[in-house]
């Protein structure tokens, strides 16, 4: 109970923290603070993935692939602001080129001919995996009320996982996918998803924060709620193959930065694309 109550207690403050540096961004109408948090978590994010598949014996360039990640990922950034829009490309042709030929060549000159294809395979992984599915993230943010776009779906999300891990652990008797994650349960799951049914119903019922109608809202929150489960198995589906159990210990009782955001990558990128197939944007 007391790990419980812990984890609670941090995850008030992890929310008031996000939520004060959005609203002070949209005191100022900027994105910089929202956009400096997103940048710190996902260098924070590919260095807790290069740790932890490291433990599982691959040899991902850390220190390359971090500046890559981070370079891209501010790179995106700053093309929004320049008039690219949210259409903006994270990965260009000469962008993809330079990458894989930088790889090749830090390769060959400091490791040779040894695991190239797992060393260069896992660090371009990474980059995919956490800086270019978190990029969804400042897409979201650049939308007409993108301030409240995201916080819909980071609540969606968030409380979707709240939800299924307290209701889940009571209730919960029949294994969702027991190899992945042994704790995750069929009834964790559907209450998840009411959850975030929920969540996105009320959030659009308040006129200061509606960016849908409530009809909408069920769907998104049907949508964005199941894939945020997946992208919570993505991660323990990693984690397992290398027999790691938190990808780091910064957030206490969460364990690291990547298990704080590991639903988002999934449901932020879902996000972007319900709103631009729907066209609610």
């Amino acid at each position: 109970m007391s790990t419980l109550k812990t984890r609670v207690k941090f995850g008030i403050i992890l929310f008031a923290v996000f939520f004060g540096v959005m609203t002070f961004d949209a005191m100022l109408s900027t994105d910089i603070g929202f956009g400096c948090i997103a940048t710190i978590a996902a260098g924070m994010g590919l260095y807790e993935f290069y740790t932890i598949v490291g433990k599982g014996g691959y040899h991902p360039f850390r220190i390359s692939g971090i500046v890559i990640g981070i370079w891209l990922f501010i790179g995106y950034w700053i093309s929004i602001h320049g008039g690219g829009g949210v259409e903006s490309n994270f990965f260009r042709k000469e962008i993809v080129l330079a990458l894989v030929f930088l790889l090749l060549l830090i390769q060959a000159v400091t490791r040779g001919t040894k695991d190239a294809v797992k060393n260069i395979s896992v660090t371009t992984f990474g980059i995919l995996y956490v800086p270019f599915l978190l990029s969804f993230a400042i897409a979201l943010r650049r939308f007409p009320n993108g301030t409240c776009v995201v916080m819909l779906t980071l609540l969606v999300s968030k409380f979707g996982d709240i939800g299924g891990y307290l209701l889940g652990r009571k209730y919960g008797k029949h294994k969702l996918a027991r190899t992945v994650s042994p704790n995750k349960t069929i009834e964790g799951a559907c209450f998840s998803i009411v959850f975030s049914i929920l969540v996105a119903v009320i959030f659009n019922s308040i006129p200061q924060t509606r960016v849908m109608s409530l009809q909408w809202s069920a769907l998104f929150g049907v949508v964005v709620g199941s894939f945020a489960i997946l992208g919570d198995l993505a991660e323990s589906l990693i984690k397992r193959d290398v027999n790691v159990k938190d990808a780091g210990n910064l957030v206490p009782t969460f364990g690291g930065v990547l298990d704080v955001v590991d639903c988002l990558l999934v449901s932020m990128p879902v996000a972007y694309y319900f709103f631009i197939f729907f066209k609610l944007v």
